[in-house]
């Protein structure tokens, strides 16, 4: 009987919800200039309310990653879903017509985006343990990158269809929509998504070349802990390597978020485009993105299979990446001529996506049952990024009234992350902790995790 191929169904329904995911964190973006105008704000409040979201989506990462060690990513993962699907469609009811003053408005749009963050915390460590238990190595960093592209065909697609909903029918209206779209597909992966042992989907042949990849129930797998302890963690922070890898992250990710935040704010009151043309503007850079993160994930998998070691496969899509994402400085010298400046910003986010292996090298290095721990550890360190950033941009611009010094800023913090990976990060292999407790799995945690025990 030939292997089912159900995880590819699971790798659809990751696409869909990062889809999801990335058009509710970007949709603020889209409607800022409407807002400021609205509520008379200031450029460091508008970068602010870019920066909250990010404030307790950072916070809330370990104690998320704890949570999805112990009850797994179906109900987790699902609810979440639900609950920030809900918060965004709670954003649109910040209007000045339900609030007697602006600065009630502006309170309910920082708390909605406070709550929208605590609500996506488990969504990348849930992708990640997704992905390492339903694909064999050899498939990981392209699925990730499938997955990961969704982000920026969403961004691309739906963000000039919300650019033309806010200038038609408000801005509300877009917070409405994609709040409803998410809270329909939350339901529908209560009911669908199976981790690969449940899968009414899946045949024994599918399992076993999961598992044969080091995949769910493999020999790394089988390293199975129901208790994370903080001596554990600690044991990993001593890690050169780690240290690396969270300061590439959080450079990776700066130039993610000026994209996710200030980006369509630029096109407007830096390129001077009107909002319809900006939507449409933006739309270019993140098909560039979806291009990039695919190359990468792609490139490095294929050098992978050909017998490249795991070290070279991994760290040329990302230094390179970063090598080219340095470029975004030069639409300084273009500011008069915007076809220009967006096909530079089109080439620097496509580098900036081709670097994006983060998740694919940290679940490379940390044995399975820490990811969720540990994966929360990476996303703060990335996520501080989308607190720092868009808040330097906003007083950088409140100071100079243009983005020259934010484009120099994401440029030097591209570079950062570049020095991280020459210097702090090393070969690429699994940290195992040294404690016999990890080593060895019980015979009661084996049958638990559907795990066959060694002679």
């Amino acid at each position: 009987m030939k292997a089912t191929k159900s995880r590819f169904f699971i790798l659809t329904l990751l696409f869909i919800v990062t889809a999801i995911n990335y058009m509710d964190r970007a949709n603020l973006s889209v409607a800022g200039s409407t807002i400021q105008s609205e509520f008379n704000l200031s450029a460091t409040q508008l970068g602010l309310l870019f920066s909250m979201f990010t404030w307790f989506y950072a916070a809330s990462q370990i104690p998320v990653g704890y949570v999805l060690d112990r009850i797994g990513s179906r109900i987790l993962y699902g609810s979440a879903i639900i609950l920030w699907s809900v918060f965004t469609f709670l954003m649109g009811f910040a209007s000045h017509h339900l609030f007697a003053t602006a600065s009630a408005s502006f309170l309910m749009l920082l708390a909605c985006r406070a709550l929208i963050g605590i609500a996506e915390a488990p969504s990348f460590p849930s992708n990640t343990k997704i992905i390492a238990s339903w694909f064999p190595d050899h498939e990981r960093a392209r699925a990730t990158a499938i997955y990961a592209s969704a982000q920026y065909i969403g961004l691309a697609l739906l963000t000039p269809a919300l650019s033309y909903i806010v200038a038609e029918y408000g801005w509300e209206m877009s917070f409405y929509l994609s709040g409803g779209v998410g809270i329909l597909f939350g339901i529908y992966w209560l009911f669908a998504y199976r981790d690969p042992q449940h899968s009414t989907r899946t045949n024994q042949q599918e399992l076993d070349f999961i598992r044969q990849g080091g995949g769910y129930g493999s020999k790394n797998q089988a390293c199975v802990s129901t208790k994370v302890r903080w001596r554990d963690i600690a044991f990993f922070l001593k890690h050169r390597t780690v240290w690396g890898l969270f300061i590439a992250q959080f450079a990776c990710s700066s130039t993610l978020y000026f994209f996710l935040t200030w980006f369509i704010v630029y096109l407007e009151k830096g390129l001077n485009l009107p909002i319809a043309k900006a939507g449409l503007g933006a739309s270019f850079p993140y098909l560039m993105a979806m291009a990039g993160v695919l190359c990468g994930g792609t490139l490095s998998d294929m050098l992978l299979k050909k017998g490249k070691s795991r070290t070279f496969s991994r760290k040329l899509p990302v230094m390179s990446g970063l090598c080219l994402t340095m470029i975004i400085c030069l639409v300084n010298f273009f500011e008069d001529r915007p076809l220009i400046a967006i096909t530079i910003m089109s080439v620097a986010f496509f580098a900036n996506a081709f670097s994006n292996l983060g998740w694919v090298v940290w679940s490379d290095v940390i044995p399975r049952n820490f990811l969720g721990t540990m994966g929360g550890c990476l996303n703060i360190c990335g996520n501080l990024s989308g607190i720092i950033s868009p808040i330097v941009i906003g007083v950088i611009l409140q100071r100079t009234d243009n983005f020259s010094y934010a484009m120099w800023y994401i440029a030097a913090v591209a570079f950062l992350g570049l020095l991280a990976y020459t210097f702090l990060v090393g070969k690429i292999e699994v940290i195992v902790p040294s404690n016999a407790e990890h080593a060895s799995p019980s015979p009661k945690a084996a049958k638990r995790h559907n795990i066959e025990e060694k002679p």
